[in-house]
């Protein structure tokens, strides 16, 4: 038996299930869609589906996006524009304006890439060690690749919908939706560490820890409500930091 593979149930197909029949099935039955895609992680198709769905959005959003009023807008939000000297300042915003398309091209899916890859090691790395599951790499990966295809499939075309609506397309697209507490408050009022706070607590994010956790809960043939532990303990560690950086900062 192979690293990756997992012990095959009576009647249960041999294979790890087709793309589409994988993708339906994260939406209704996680569970049932992990245990294929950790008995058999195939990743060219998901991989390709989603470097499809960040391109596309990529492209949709370039096309309508003005990159100087878009880092005129994300200077004068982080607070930074107080710092720069007014003489130097549509020379600083016209320059990172230039570099737009080098982010949103190279920079922006190179960064994805490199995300899930330390999503997949350090999930890996708690499961192995705080739950004892014997889960390969591979697996780890295809559990963090198929959780991102499918929230992005979703929530990618909401974004668009979202900046459409709104008619304007230089706001960021990471909060033209709020899907989480921020949208209690006011952000220009707000205190930066309560923004931090709320704003890390977003429903497309809560639906990544519940399919993770059922996808690691298969791997290490835990229920989900035992696993989820594994990938919330980390998540939480990760918004105490956002927390205190926006204290500090």
């Amino acid at each position: 038996m192979s690293e990756t593979s997992v012990p095959q149930a009576p009647g249960e197909a041999p294979d790890g299930g087709g793309f589409f029949q994988n993708l339906i099935d994260l939406y209704f039955s996680p569970r049932e869609a992990f245990a294929r895609i950790v008995r058999s992680p195939k990743l060219l198709v998901p991989l390709a589906a989603y470097a499809v769905v960040i391109l596309g959005f990529t492209g949709v959003w370039m096309s309508k996006m003005n990159p100087t009023e878009f880092m005129k807008t994300q200077i004068e939000e982080s607070g930074r524009a107080d710092r720069i000297p007014a003489d130097q300042r549509e020379a600083i915003i016209e320059r990172q304006a230039k570099m737009m398309p080098i982010f949103g091209w190279v920079l922006g899916p190179t960064f994805i890439a490199i995300m899930l890859l330390v999503i997949a090691s350090a999930l890996l790395f708690v499961f192995r060690f705080f739950y004892g599951g014997e889960v390969a790499f591979k697996q780890a990966f295809a559990i963090v690749l198929w959780t991102f295809l499918a929230v992005g499939i979703i929530s990618t075309p909401v974004i668009l919908t979202v900046l459409a609506l709104k008619g304007d397309w230089n706001i960021d697209p990471n909060q033209a939706v709020q899907a989480n507490l921020g949208l209690l408050l006011d952000k220009s009022t707000a205190a930066k560490p309560l923004w931090a706070l709320l704003t890390s607590i977003d429903a497309f994010v809560l639906w990544m820890v519940f399919l993770l956790a059922s996808g690691f809960g298969v791997a290490c043939k835990k229920p989900t409500s035992s696993a989820i532990w594994g990938v919330a303990v980390p998540w939480l560690i990760i918004v105490a930091i956002k927390v205190g950086w926006a204290a500090i900062f």
